[in-house]
């Protein structure tokens, strides 16, 4: 089953418990459906976790450690899986207290928050997992889907469409909102003048902070910062484009990924989580960069769009985050960086 297939069915599947979160606010079997559902996953996961220890004991006592060709990722993945899957059904309690009538815990027993920390904790875990992969892995290359060519339009849809499918799945639509009330509770209305300065003040502020952080990367970490910067190089790099195919694809990825990442992180997920946890599952996401001091930057730059989506709305980080990326590419373009 290809990569596509996958996106497809995992985007489907949390966009579909997503709306029967909403549906579980006002119908009790619902709610009891979903409760069931992510107990269910979580012991699975967790359970994963404990198959792919003992996998790899019985690997290393059985004399064949030449067989397992990443033992410390495997381990890190399968205590990865435990964690998740405990913490998943610890979420669970809660929710499960409510609709037994034992007592009601508040706000996390609302099922689509307590769907929104169930997601986040298992997506954390998950990413950490791979940050450690990415450190683990002699070749970065092979974990990267489609391959280390130039991204490609395709490739961008495939990343970047689930991210702005859950969200609008997420924040009810059908099922609590229409089409208008889901755009205005993911932020998105009209901006100002003054907000479009802001933005712009981000998009040059982001830069300049990039270029610091780039440095601090390869002087601090140069064997990670080279295996990661060769892959990033191949996907971004616009240099053998003609000008107006330059502008074509610095647009493709400011555009597609700002479009994904802003209605996601900053329009449905930071009104529950707020601006702290939400960016840190967004750097979280970043996994290409391995536990790098790149990730602190993106952290920050999460915060700092987290702020503009306070201070103004999701549209105005939309821009911004489009504006940022987009530059980035035309700069590389413009001065072989």
């Amino acid at each position: 089953m290809n990569a596509a297939v996958l996106t497809i069915i995992a985007t489907l599947l949390v966009g579909g418990l997503a709306l029967m979160a909403h549906w579980g606010k006002k119908n009790r079997n619902a709610e009891i459906s979903l409760i069931v559902i992510l107990l269910s996953v979580s012991l699975l996961v967790a359970a994963f976790g404990i198959l792919a220890g003992l996998g790899l004991l019985l690997a290393s006592s059985g004399g064949g450690e030449a067989q397992v060709s990443q033992p410390l990722a495997v381990a890190a993945a399968g205590v990865a899986a435990i964690l998740a899957g405990v913490a998943g059904v610890a979420l669970c309690v809660p929710p499960f207290l409510k609709v037994t009538g034992r007592r009601d815990a508040g706000f996390w027993s609302d099922p689509p928050i307590f769907f929104a920390l169930w997601v986040f904790v298992l997506l954390l875990v998950n990413n950490v997992a791979g940050l450690l992969l990415v450190n683990q892995s002699s070749d970065i290359a092979a974990l990267v889907p489609g391959g280390v060519d130039r991204i490609s339009p395709g490739l961008v849809l495939l990343t970047e469409l689930p991210f702005a499918v859950v969200a609008v799945l997420g924040v009810g639509i059908g099922a609590r909102r229409s089409p208008r009330e889901t755009l205005s509770r993911l932020g998105y209305g009209s901006v100002s003048l003054p907000q479009l300065g802001l933005a712009g003040l981000f998009v040059v502020g982001a830069l300049f902070l990039s270029f610091a952080a780039d440095a601090l990367f390869a002087h601090l970490q140069p064997e990670t910062y080279e295996r990661v910067g060769e892959v990033s190089n191949r996907l971004f790099d616009p240099r053998g484009l003609s000008p107006l195919h330059a502008v074509l694809f610095a647009l493709l990825i400011g555009v597609g990924a700002a479009a994904g990442e802003e209605t996601l992180f900053r329009g449905a997920l930071q009104p529950v989580l707020g601006i702290t946890l939400t960016s840190i599952l967004f750097a979280s996401m970043h996994v290409q960069y391995g536990l790098s001091v790149v990730l602190g930057y993106v952290f920050l730059i999460s915060v700092a769009l987290g702020f503009l989506r306070k201070r103004a709305n999701t549209t105005i980080t939309f821009l911004a985050h489009s504006g940022y990326n987009s530059s980035s590419i035309v700069l590389a373009y413009l001065f072989g960086a």
